[in-house]
């Protein structure tokens, strides 16, 4: 099945199959308006889907782990089912998927089966030690998927009955030639919804950026754009360009309470080991979920060109 899920110019963003991946956790319960309000916003398919970890039946004997397996699928399919009764869903068309193994690994694999073009999932938020007991497994699949991740974290809320209205979307940026997928995407959904985008810059030191210090942050940020190769504008969305000096994801965080900022879209680099990156600090997308106001719209940056 070909994969449509790349914006390019002036193409409108195409989010047809969405990948609601439930833990049936509360921070998963919390993810499911979006879900649903993104599926009904761009009249998407919405995939269910749980995996059961290999942990929970990696020590049983083989017959018996057959039988466990069966047991725990068919548990989780009721458990959606009662899901699916909600009002969240009317009118959408959706499909459980039921898996076992290595969470990451199976999502990933899940991505490409289906094509899906975005995954929506809860952010538990885990930071120091919890995180490293506990790994991150959205943080992995975000660094590690081919398509774009919605994380909403535990500080986000929504309506559940209410459709998702984005006004104010901010993009952090490094100006690196490898976000230029992440960019392509933020000019999509503003250009989607209508809404207003803020393409922020922040520099920890000042003497790492002294032009800025000199220009405005509008000509500043256009400037860097061009030298890149990175577009600037695109039709009928015209960004407002911020800079700041400081920790990136606190000024970021400040920044959006302070707009009432509805979404974050942020690049994530590309990990060649997202199963331990997931139990260290960062990176930048998860670090935001975790403590925003609102969701993260997470997109695995481009390989950099040798």
């Amino acid at each position: 099945m070909p994969r449509q899920t790349e914006p390019a110019g002036d193409t409108p963003i195409r989010l047809q199959r969405i990948l609601f991946a439930t833990d049936f956790s509360p921070t998963s319960a919390m993810a499911l308006p979006y879900a649903a309000a993104v599926a009904r916003r761009f009249q998407a398919s919405i995939y269910v889907a749980h995996v059961i970890p290999a942990d929970e039946y990696a020590h049983m004997e083989l017959k018996q782990r057959e039988r466990s397996i069966a047991e725990m699928k068919t548990s989780a399919r009721q458990r959606i089912s009662s899901l699916l009764t909600s009002t969240h869903f009317n009118d959408i068309p959706f499909q459980i998927v039921l898996d076992h193994g290595d969470i990451m690994a199976v999502t990933c694999a899940l991505v490409e089966r289906f094509a899906i073009d975005l995954i929506v999932a809860g952010s538990h938020g885990r930071h120091g030690l919890h995180k490293l007991l506990s790994p991150s497994i959205d943080e992995a699949i975000a660094c590690a998927a081919a398509c774009p991740s919605l994380l909403i974290g535990p500080r986000a809320s929504i309506d559940p009955q209410a459709e998702l209205h984005l006004q104010r979307i901010l993009f952090p940026t490094d100006f690196s030639p490898e976000s230029r997928r992440a960019l392509d995407y933020a000019f999509a959904l503003a250009k989607a919804y209508s809404a207003h985008l803020y393409i922020v810059h922040v520099a920890e030191d000042v003497w790492n950026e002294p032009l800025s210090t000199k220009m405005s942050a509008d000509a500043f940020c256009r400037a860097r754009l061009l030298e890149v190769g990175l577009p600037q504008t695109e039709r009928d969305v015209e960004p407002e360009f911020l800079v700041e000096f400081g920790p990136p994801e606190t000024l970021i965080l400040e920044m959006a309470e302070k707009r009432a900022v509805q979404l974050i879209v942020v690049g994530v680099p590309q990990s060649a080991h997202p199963h331990l990156s997931s139990r260290l600090p960062g990176p930048m997308a998860y670090n935001l979920a975790s403590h925003a106001l609102c969701p993260v719209f997470a997109v695995r940056n481009a390989a950099p060109e040798s």
